[in-house]
């Protein structure tokens, strides 16, 4: 009787002790959806005006509410609205469990024992809390009643220490990915000290905090810091799958920045890039540069990748390269009909670099540029007097490259050479005397894979090639070396039997 009018369902104290969470998957809470209809009803009774209510992405929550509306008087059938895939005024979610929709505070909420049947939150401000939505929409009108700084998905406009977003029409779902809010300052050091190692301010976040929907837009408002302000990136991404709803929007506030990127793409004029693609690349001692004209949005959306090989590889542990991969709104600013985004170099010396676009969700590099760079000049000494020693003795191997085998090390030489000859993989397979020296993953393969890339382990210097690839301890039998590409026969290959 206490239970009236939910006597029907799975409520009982069986289920006191239980996990919200665990009610809402294993059970059907409110089969005939009868708590649909008395929040409908209460929602009718509480707001006088016209509403839009939403069950959110879940089909069935949208059909069952459509369904349930139908009961209401026709008066209320009339100024209420069940929507999906727009804004809305609230939103009615079922059986939540532990994941209530984050939001303004609840308006309704109907418990039975330890299971909630419903939550209602407002989606819109002027539900919430009508007096700060009078506010607030008073504030957002005088503040765009100028053009905005930016265009895009949503508008931005300035007004003093504040950033407002606006959409009209407001599509709902774009609302819901989280906004990114990164700051560059003028003058570093005005960064608190958590973010100056990235060199901007990470103000991101979620709609909901900061915005309201009303008529047919929907607007947030976000804080500025009150240090000097370089320039603004700004967008939209889901946090799950890091797609981007809304391409990085800079928002220069002062006028003299753009000076600056201005005199900076120009300069780059004086030097020929590294590498000329989708981006031309230019590489300096202390930078990489990425640089585009004419550049759209769609061109900075696909994350960069940039890969450092270093000259020495003990700064690194045991990997082959730095990953120092960035999306452009970390790094890039787009200013006229231009991109730039510089990346600074390792402290340590590099000896190449590999840099390119890829898609994340697909896996599938878009472009990809090598980046071989002239060896630091105590390495270049180093290279020759290894060159000198390899041409006292015969290779064991003459071909397309010449192959020296030490005690410790395969050496591959060739000469001339250029950046085409060394693209291919380069084939390492070690054959053992005793096939318990193998590691366990490779005995049934009967050989130890040491296949590398050049850039890993080689040089280019002098019109010549170097790389150098070690051996294991153990007593070897033959060695396995050559060229290929990835799902092609080799472009050469060799058998060294009894090396050592």
């Amino acid at each position: 009787i206490g239970l009236h009018p939910h006597q029907y369902a799975y409520f009982n104290f069986l289920t006191a002790r239980a996990r919200p969470e665990r009610l809402a998957a294993q059970y059907d809470l409110d089969y005939w959806n009868i708590a649909l209809w008395e929040a409908l009803d209460e929602l009718s009774v509480r707001h006088a005006g016209p509403l839009r209510v939403t069950g959110g992405t879940t089909e069935g929550t949208t059909r069952a509410l459509r369904r349930t509306l139908a009961l209401l008087p026709a008066a209320d059938r009339r100024r209420i609205t069940v929507v999906d895939a727009a804004p809305a005024d609230v939103y009615i979610q079922q059986a939540p469990g532990a994941r209530a929709q984050a939001a303004y505070a609840p308006l309704l909420t109907r418990r039975v024992y330890n299971a909630t049947l419903y939550v209602v939150t407002a989606l819109n401000l002027a539900y919430a809390d009508p007096a700060a939505a009078a506010a607030a929409r008073r504030a957002h009108r005088a503040a765009t009643a100028s053009p905005p700084v930016a265009r895009g998905r949503f508008d931005l406009h300035l007004d003093g220490q504040r950033l407002i977003y606006r959409q009209a029409p407001c599509r709902w779902d774009d609302a819901q990915a989280r906004f990114f809010l990164h700051v560059v300052p003028v003058d570093p050091r005005a960064l608190p000290a958590r973010a100056r190692p990235a060199g901007f301010e990470n103000l991101d976040f979620d709609f909901h905090r900061r915005g309201v929907y009303w008529e047919d837009a929907c607007w947030a408002t976000a804080a500025l810091p009150a240090y000097a302000i370089q320039y603004l990136r700004t967008g939209q991404r889901r946090r799950e799958t890091g797609e981007m709803l809304a391409t990085s929007i800079p928002a220069p506030l002062r006028p003299d920045a753009i000076d600056a990127y201005r005199a900076a793409y120009a300069a780059l004029a004086a030097h020929a890039p590294a590498h000329r693609s989708v981006f031309d690349v230019y590489v300096t001692a202390g930078t990489v540069t990425f640089a585009k004209t004419p550049c759209a949005a769609a061109d900075t959306e696909p994350p960069f990748f940039l890969h450092a090989v270093p000259a020495d590889p003990r700064p690194l542990a045991g990997r082959p390269f730095a990953n120092l991969a960035f999306p452009f709104f970390a790094r890039g600013v787009r200013f006229d009909d231009r991109c730039l985004a510089s990346v600074p170099r390792p402290a340590y010396p590099v000896r190449h670099l590999t840099a390119g676009q890829w898609l994340s969700g697909a896996a599938r590099t878009l472009w990809q540029a090598d980046l071989p760079l002239a060896p630091a000049p105590q390495a270049l000494q180093v290279y020759r007097q290894t060159w000198r020693a390899l041409a006292t003795a015969p290779p064991a191997y003459r071909g397309v490259f010449d192959v020296h085998v030490a005690a410790d090390a395969v050496t591959y030489a060739k000469a001339p050479c250029v950046a085409a000859d060394t693209e291919p993989k380069f084939m390492l397979h070690v054959v053992p005397v005793r096939p318990r020296d193998l590691p366990p993953d490779r005995r049934s393969a009967g050989f130890d894979n040491r296949d590398f890339r050049f850039a890993w382990q080689g040089a280019h210097f002098d019109g010549r090639c170097l790389a150098r690839a070690p051996l294991p301890a153990w007593p070897i039998a033959a060695l396995r070396v050559g060229q290929f590409r990835a799902g092609e026969d080799p472009l050469w290959r060799a058998e060294i039997p009894r090396p050592r």
